[in-house]
């Protein structure tokens, strides 16, 4: 057996507790949704019980239609998303590496109001649940290519069902509207031009009983919101 210095021992302890202080932080910011494959990764680690409540809300709604997340996500919250998405994007999802991207929730709160109401922890929570709700979809599409306004008309639907309901109705007065009249009105560029207004319009889209569900099932399956606007006569 050889023999070690106290001089190297001491040595070898100095790194080890470097190690530590190094990947401790680290550790600290990283937890599991409880029942589930979505990983968290969040600069304020306080974040970590709304983040993975929001994601438990778009697996609650899709699961009822018994549709679920097939693959590993992550979700990263962040105080600052300018280098991964742009200064004024609060969250985003990335297919191809499988991410939730969103602000932490002090970052969210310095926008003020959004959707029309003042933010607080349970918008923000919405905000998760919305994006959660893209990957979930993206699992679950039929059709290769789903358009962009296929994508938000589920994620816009997944957030609102599954808000708080107080939450909600303050939304839906502060964004009059009696829901799209006609699908062509479901497309990329009323979705670009005013996502928020896109949003409720397509939650009371879906709200009136002749759609629902169903409705979800048909854009998921490529039955409708599969033509660009460049193809409306």
């Amino acid at each position: 057996m050889g023999f070690r210095s106290n001089t190297a021992i001491l040595l070898t302890l100095l790194a080890s507790l470097i190690v530590y202080m190094v990947s401790a932080p680290a550790a600290e910011n990283l937890s599991e949704c409880a029942r589930s494959s979505i990983t968290i990764e969040a600069d304020e680690p306080e974040d970590h019980r709304t983040v993975c409540a929001g994601a438990k809300d778009a697996l609650n709604f899709f699961g009822r239609l018994n549709l679920s997340l097939s693959h590993p996500l992550t979700i990263k919250a962040m105080v600052d998303l300018s280098r991964e998405l742009g200064k004024d994007i609060v969250g985003c999802y990335k297919e191809d590496e499988q991410t939730v991207f969103v602000l932490t929730f002090s970052a969210f709160a310095d926008r003020d109001v959004w959707f029309g109401v003042p933010v607080n922890i349970d918008l923000y929570r919405s905000l998760v649940t919305h994006e959660v709700a893209h990957a979930i979809a993206g699992c679950n599409f039929s059709i290769s290519d789903p358009t962009t306004h296929a994508h938000e008309y589920i994620a816009y639907v997944t957030m609102l069902a599954a808000m708080n309901p107080v939450l909600r109705e303050k939304i839906m007065a502060s964004n009059p509207g009696m829901g799209f009249a006609q699908l062509t009105e479901i497309n990329e560029l009323t979705h670009a031009f005013d996502p928020e207004r896109f949003g409720v319009e397509a939650y009371r889209h879906y709200r009136k009983k002749e759609h629902g569900d169903m409705f979800l099932r048909k854009v998921l399956s490529g039955e409708v919101l599969t033509n660009s606007v460049h193809e409306l006569p």
